[in-house]
């Protein structure tokens, strides 16, 4: 499942990054960290617009649990109020969490969907690069905040 799951990523990362005629794209590469689960991941994602100030932005979380494994997979509607140097935007969309974790005597693989609301900002610092703050909250079994910083490429 995880394999498919980093195939379908990369798959939607390189096939945002073919449509970038159509609109802005961008790729990320950052880290995670879940307040409730405490736990710190590698986060990698892509962005598209859609539309003017609005894009989609799915990513992936690879997360270091001394138990087992653990990931997400976030999929995301942005909307940007401003534009500039600092864009500041708000985020609404699907998140599914898997935790596997290494115990004796049988398989406990968990999967929890839910939504994502929270908020972000890029902070352009180069002609191609920006940094990207998020905090958002997971809304699913008990919920989750969860703090992002990333740095993004501009692709076009």
């Amino acid at each position: 499942m995880k394999k498919l799951l980093f195939i379908f990523t990369f798959v939607m990362t390189v096939g945002l990054t073919e449509a970038q005629q159509r609109g802005e794209a961008r790729i990320q590469l950052g880290g995670d960290f879940g307040f409730t689960s405490e736990l710190f991941g590698l986060n990698f994602g892509a962005e598209y617009f859609l539309v003017d100030r609005i894009s989609l932005a799915p990513n992936h979380t690879i997360y270091f649990w001394e138990f087992g494994r653990a990931s997400n997979l976030n999929i995301d509607a942005r909307y940007y109020f401003t534009e500039g140097i600092l864009q500041w935007y708000g985020m609404a969309g699907f998140t599914n969490n898997w935790e596997n974790p290494d115990l004796i005597g049988g398989d406990f693989r968990t999967s929890r969907a839910g939504a994502n609301v929270g908020v972000g900002g890029v902070l352009k610092f180069a002609d191609r690069l920006a940094f990207n703050p998020e905090f958002k909250y997971q809304l699913q079994n008990s919920g989750q905040a969860v703090f992002r910083l990333g740095l993004v490429y501009f692709i076009n």
